[in-house]
C-alpha cells in the first residue's frame, strides 16, 4: 500500500516537475529569473553525472553546527558543522550501497540508473531547511519558484532523520509535492496528511510506541510515573501520547520535565533535581540520544540511582547511552526498540574506504581522522567526535588536529566504533527500505507509464 501511495506522488510530482521552468528556458515578460540570492555551505555525496533520476538523501553527519560569536556584525552565513557522528555516516553509506544494488538489479528500474544527492543535516533545523530549499533549486542557492539546474530529475528525498528536522523540510517540500520517506521520524505529527500530504515513512508512529509503553506500566502496575521529553515535536508529542494512553484512576503522572535543546547546565540541574526528590521510580523518557546525553551526565554527577527507565526507540540502542560507566544509573533500562534486519554485502561496502582515493572527499578524510585520532597529510580538515563540546560549556575546544598524521596503514577493520557495528541495524536497515521504497514506486510507475504517454509531455 505505501509503495502505491508512493509511486502515485512520484508520478504527480514528475508530471509537475516537467512543468518547472529552468535556467535556459525563456520565460514571459514580467517572470523572474533565477538569481542568487544566498549560497549554501552544504557537505555530503552526489553521484548523479549519469543518472536518469535522483534521489535525495538528508542524514545528521555531524551533531550540530558551530555557533556565532557575534551574529549581529556580520552578514548571515551558512553554518558549518562540527562533532563528526559515526552512526550518521552509517546510514549515508546505507543509501549509497541500496542505490548501487538497485543499479546492479535487472528486475527493478531495468536500464535506469540511480544517482544520488546527499546532504549533512548536521541534526539541526537551519541546516535542514538549507537542504530542502538545495533539492527544490537543484543548487545551493536561495531561489525556491524555480528548479534552476540541469541533468536528472529529483525523484524523492529520504530524510531529514529527527522527527522535528522531517518536520521542517516535509512543510517546505510538501509545497511542492515532493515526495519524502522517512526513516526515523517517528512523531505522531508526522501522520497528519493534510498537514503532511508527501510524507511516507519506514518507521512506525509514536502512536504504537506510546501504547506500547503505557501497556507495560499498566502490567507492572506502576503507580506513579515520571516523563521527561526532548523539547522539540518528537519529545512534547510523544510523551501526550503516552500520557493519554496510561493516565487512569491507578496510574499518575508525577512530574512532566523537558530537556533544553540549547544546553543550560541550570536547566538540566533543575530536572535532576526533580528526578531525586520525586517519589516516582518509573521514568519515561522520550528524546533522541544527542539530546539525552547531556541529562545523563548531570544525573551521573548527582549520583542518581534507584531509578527504572522507560527508554524511546530513539535512544534505547544508542552506543552513546548505552555505556559501561553509565550502568549504575541506566542498568535496567527498558525500551522498545525498532525492528532490524540484515543487509547483504553491508560490512564489506563499509570497509571499502579509504581517503587516498578521492583528495576532495572531504568526509571520508574527516571519517578517517576522526576514526583513528591523526591528521591526513596536507588535511586542513578538522575534527572532534565529541557530540556535548561547546554544548555542555566547554570552550574553544571544538576543532583541533592531532599532531600524528595518518600513514594510510590504519587498519578500518579494526575499528571499534558504531561505524561497523552491522550486529543491529535497525535505523539504517531503514533508511535502506526507505531507498527500496522509492525506487518501487518508480518501478510501478515506469509500468503504469508504458503504453499510455511519453515521458516529459506536459500537455
Amino acid at each position: 500500500m505505501a509503495c502505491s501511495k508512493l509511486w502515485v506522488l512520484i508520478g504527480l510530482f514528475m508530471y509537475a516537475l516537467q512543468c518547472t521552468p529552468t535556467l535556459g528556458e525563456e520565460t514571459e515578460p514580467g517572470e523572474e529569473e533565477c538569481r542568487l540570492l544566498g549560497k549554501f555551505d552544504l557537505r555530503g555525496y552526489v553521484n548523479a553525472e549519469n543518472a536518469m533520476h535522483v534521489i535525495g538523501g538528508m542524514f545528521p553527519i555531524h551533531f550540530r553546527t558551530i555557533l556565532e560569536e557575534d551574529p549581529t556584525s556580520t552578514p548571515p552565513m551558512s553554518p558549518q558543522c562540527e562533532g563528526f557522528n559515526f552512526r550518521g555516516y552509517r546510514w549515508v553509506k546505507a543509501m549509497i550501497h541500496a542505490i548501487n544494488d538497485i543499479n546492479k538489479r535487472d528486475d527493478i528500474l531495468p536500464n535506469i540508473t540511480l544517482g544520488y544527492q546527499i546532504y549533512d543535516t548536521c541534526f539541526t533545523m537551519s541546516k535542514t531547511v538549507e537542504n530542502s530549499l538545495a533539492f527544490l533549486t537543484g543548487q545551493n542557492e536561495t531561489t525556491p519558484v524555480f528548479r534552476c539546474s540541469t541533468g536528472a530529475p529529483l525523484a524523492a528525498i529520504v530524510g531529514a532523520g529527527g522527527s522535528t528536522l522531517s518536520i521542517a523540510s516535509s512543510r517546505i517540500l510538501g509545497l511542492y509535492y515532493f515526495p519524502q520517506v522517512g526513516y526515523a521520524s517517528s512523531s505522531l505529527l508526522l501522520s497528519d496528511k493534510y498537514q503532511f500530504p508527501t510524507y511516507l515513512r519506514t518507521i512506525p508512529s509514536d502512536l504504537v510506541q506510546s501504547k506500547g509503553m503505557a501497556d507495560l506500566v499498566h502490567h507492572f502496575g506502576w503507580r506513579w510515573i515520571g516523563t521527561i521529553a526532548a523539547d522539540d515535536d518528537y519529545g512534547k508529542y510523544g510523551v501526550k501520547a503516552f500520557k493519554e494512553k496510561v493516565e487512569n484512576t491507578y496510574t499518575c503522572i508525577a512530574f512532566s520535565e523537558t530537556i533544553p535543546k540549547i544546553y543550560s547546565r541550570d536547566k538540566l540541574k533543575s530536572v535532576v533535581k526533580v528526578v531525586k526528590e520525586t517519589n516516582a521510580t518509573v521514568i519515561v523518557v522520550y528524546s533522541s540520544d544527542i539530546d539525552f546525553h547531556p541529562l545523563v551526565e548531570e544525573l551521573m554527577i548527582s549520583n542518581v540511582t534507584g531509578k527504572t527507565w522507560i527508554a524511546s526507540e530513539a535512544w534505547v540502542t544508542s552506543a552513546l547511552i548505552a555505556k559501561p560507566e553509565y550502568f549504575s544509573l541506566l542498568g535496567g533500562a527498558i525500551g522498545f526498540g525498532i525492528k532490524r534486519g540484515e543487509i547483504p554485502g553491508f560490512k564489506e561496502f563499509l570497509l571499502d574506504l579509504h581517503p587516498s582515493r578521492d583528495p576532495d572527499d572531504d568526509m571520508t578524510i574527516e571519517f578517517w581522522q576522526s576514526a583513528f585520532n591523526c591528521t591526513w597529510p596536507n588535511s586542513n580538515i578538522s575534527y572532534n567526535t565529541d557530540n556535548r563540546k561547546n554544548v555542555t560549556g566547554h570552550e574553544n575546544i571544538i576543532n583541533f588536529s592531532s599532531e600524528e598524521l595518518c600513514t594510510g596503514n590504519e587498519k578500518l577493520e579494526e575499528l571499534d566504533n558504531t561505524y561497523l557495528d552491522v550486529s543491529e541495524l535497525r535505523i539504517t536497515y531503514n533508511v535502506y527500505k526507505a531507498v527500496y521504497a522509492v525506487a518501487s514506486g518508480l518501478d510501478q510507475l515506469l509500468v503504469q507509464s508504458r503504453g499510455y504517454h511519453s515521458v516529459g509531455n506536459c500537455g
